[in-house]
């Protein structure tokens, strides 16, 4: 993190203003920093004695008559003097929200949103009836501009084909900078995938026009150090199709000074397919978390797929990246650099899964022998860097948490090249090695799982855990210094986990603490998602050279988490939580400091099921949906705004 004015270019993305006696933050992209590291070190109005329920609570209310599906983002100062709250909805509309007085600053729609009810490929779940803005846009400091990416009807009223579309605007007043650019084209790796768009159509048997297959964009906009905008896409769909038509996950990336149509410099996209044309999957999805950037490297963590192609098919996997601007004029790449192929669909899990001289699989999937389909995914969480270190974290499906290390992933070899071993089951059980080893076996022993017609191959099979999935879809870091700090994970069905993480290869990390709520504490086996989404703010760590390095005696964990229900399949009851991130209370405890509702009750409404909350100059963001009284139907969704409970605020 670099720190400085709005003007100033940020690699990891926090913007640090000096005001009189106060200090701003701007909270431009997906999990605050490039490394998603999910943290604020500068938050100076909100500490462990104000966040009290005498003190802080709910202050106002925003109505979207839209789905929302993105985090929102904050540009300090950008309303006036007070902060601009920038929300994108599923409708194709940028809105942006005066942080202090509610009031709608502008409204933009960037095209006609595709409508998705009723499709198993958009709309699997029946509540996402419209699809247009569904990733998380990012704002470049360096130039002052909101990339964002829409999904648009080729022509309003036909809704049978649809193009992707970058925009880039003023982020202040919601102003194109520049024309909009339409993704296609084929990847340059030479496995011959086509990003497909609106006019790469076909006819099928009964005359009918068609259009191939499309991705789904759910991962947050990300920037690299050399002018890189990356975009990262989930396959949409999980088997063979056949030619053009197989799903596929994509990295494509612009250079953004092409799309500011600077002159002489292209408006192409670099394009990378995560598995061979004649295979699919490798989808990037992240749980909506944006890929990790560091100087002009990307990484990227797929999920299931095929693996029948080498090197080329890298499903389950950590993806290394390199983007290249052209050169007069030229097409930009993305070079591989290396990658970390976790494990193969295709294999059963076996009691002997993990071991230290397994040269086959860390981590197994569940699907029978010769097929692709066990959704097990690597990529359920956007990977975490930490910062000053070549420590990568990764966490899955499974439950698992990977340390890698960024400069020699490890390719092939599943064990011997991790960072600790064995990897942290970090969402179950928070013992020792020995214990992490049992319940690993467990985790990972043979099949047949309890039968279950409702998406079955989740299931943990045999584990003592009520057989309930324990999926990682977010992790926080609070950085001391040089040598860690504390990783918050809350897997689904379970409850918070903290640990202690080392940047030394070799160290596991320890069990420190856990909170005592459990996320869809009423479900029943295989359970709900997606347990707990995180953020951490905190003052500026005293320590020189550390600029992500946040304050021990001041830093909180805020969260939002399904307390009761499935916010995948149906809609959950959530609660915002904040703990003091780092003191430890009898009993490996986690102190809560707040939360909405009580014991029995959320107090939120229906949670966003991949929305973090968003900490920023003494106000939480927490983003719901609105829905009707069949508790089914989606409304809209509605930006709740906490904070100190002051007329100020």
């Amino acid at each position: 993190m670099r720190l400085g004015n709005f003007a100033l270019s940020l690699v990891a993305v926090l913007c640090i203003v000096s005001s009189g006696q106060s200090r701003a933050v701007s909270i431009t992209q997906r999990a605050g920093d490039n490394f998603r590291t999910a943290a604020n070190n500068h938050e100076f109005l909100l500490d462990k004695q104000n966040v009290t329920a005498k003190k802080f609570g709910l202050l106002r209310t925003y109505d979207f008559d839209a789905k929302v599906e993105t985090q929102p983002l904050v540009v300090e100062n950008g309303a006036g003097s007070d902060d601009l709250v920038i929300v994108t909805t599923m409708q194709n509309e940028v809105i942006g929200i005066n942080g202090r007085t509610n009031a709608t600053v502008y409204k933009v729609k960037l095209g006609p949103a595709a409508d998705t009810s009723g499709r198993d490929d958009m709309d699997m779940w029946g509540h996402t009836p419209t699809w247009g803005i569904s990733a998380t846009p990012i704002i470049d400091p360096a130039s002052n501009t909101l990339f964002v990416a829409a999904w648009v009807l080729k022509t309003p009223g036909d809704n049978r084909f649809r193009d992707y579309y970058v925009h880039v605007l003023n982020p202040l007043n919601g102003t194109p900078k520049a024309a909009p650019v339409r993704i296609f084209g084929q990847s340059q790796e030479g496995n011959g995938c086509w990003f497909n768009d609106a006019n790469a159509t076909f006819t099928d048997g009964s005359g009918q026009q068609k259009q191939y297959a499309y991705p789904k964009l759910r991962a947050g906009l990300a920037l690299t150090g050399n002018d890189g905008l990356v975009l990262a896409f989930a396959a949409n769909g999980e088997s063979f199709k056949g030619g053009r038509a197989n799903p596929h996950g994509f990295v494509v990336a612009y250079d953004t000074r092409g799309l500011l149509q600077q002159a002489g410099v292209s408006r192409d996209p670099a394009i990378f397919c995560a598995t061979a044309f004649n295979s699919w999957g490798g989808g990037i999805w992240h749980a909506g978390g944006a890929p990790v950037t560091d100087g002009d490297m990307i990484y990227v963590a797929s999920s299931n797929g095929t693996s029948n192609n080498g090197d080329t098919d890298l499903s389950e996997s950590m993806v290394k990246l390199q983007f290249v601007p052209g050169s007069g004029g030229s097409r930009p790449s993305l070079n591989r650099i290396d990658f970390y192929k976790a494990f193969m669909d295709e294999r059963t899990s076996g009691a002997g899964c993990l071991w230290s001289g397994n040269d086959t699989e860390v981590s197994c999937g569940r699907a029978p022998v010769g097929s692709a389909g066990a959704d097990w995914d690597f990529g359920a969480a956007g990977p975490l860097m930490i910062p000053g270190s070549s420590v990568l974290l990764q966490g899955t499906k499974d439950g698992i948490l990977y340390g890698l290390d960024k400069n020699d992933l490890g390719r092939h070899d599943k064990f011997d090249r991790l960072l600790f071993k064995p990897p942290l089951v970090a969402s179950y059980h928070g013992g020792g090695e020995a214990e992490n080893w049992d319940r690993a076996n467990r985790l990972n022993r043979s099949l047949p799982c309890p039968s279950n017609s409702d998406h079955g191959w989740f299931q943990p099979c045999g584990d003592p855990e009520n057989n309930r999935m324990h999926h990682i879809h977010s992790l926080a870091l609070v950085l001391r210094d040089n040598s860690g700090g504390i990783v918050h994970v809350w897997g689904e069905n379970a409850n918070l986990k903290s640990y202690n993480v080392s940047t030394s290869a070799g160290v596991r990390p320890t069990f420190r603490a856990e909170g005592s709520e459990i996320a869809s504490g009423n479900e029943d086996s295989p359970g709900g998602m997606p347990g707990g989404l995180l953020m951490v703010s905190g003052k500026p760590s005293a320590i020189s050279g550390l600029p992500g390095a946040v304050d021990f005696g001041s830093a909180i964990l805020w969260v939002v988490y399904a307390k009761y229900g499935d916010a995948n399949k149906h809609f959950a009851e959530g609660q915002l939580v904040a703990y003091d991130a780092t003191t430890i209370l009898p009993g490996g405890k986690l102190k809560r400091l707040f939360r909405t509702g009580d014991g029995s009750r959320g107090g939120l409404g229906k949670m966003s099921r991949m929305i973090p909350p968003v900490v920023a100059n003494g106000r939480v963001y927490v983003m719901i949906y609105r829905v009707a009284a069949d508790n089914e139907t989606v409304v809209g969704s509605q930006l709740k705004v906490y904070g100190l409970k002051r007329a100020s605020s």
